[in-house]
């Protein structure tokens, strides 16, 4: 995996949590949908081989 691909991945990644956590902080339709939009946009991305992602990665949160 490429360097930029990695970053792009990490990208989406971030995004995907942040959505997540804003959702979670206060729960409400528009925010969940909010995520599942970023979920899906995520797994078309992957899907059509725009972002590729890790077989492994180490998490330092």
């Amino acid at each position: 995996m490429s360097t930029m691909a990695r970053l792009e991945w990490n990208d989406q990644q971030a995004e995907l949590d942040q959505k997540l956590k804003g959702f979670m902080a206060q729960p409400d339709a528009a925010r969940m949908e909010a995520v599942i939009a970023q979920m899906r946009t995520y797994v078309e991305a992957a899907q059509s081989g725009v972002i590729e992602i890790p077989k492994q990665w180490t998490s330092y949160n």
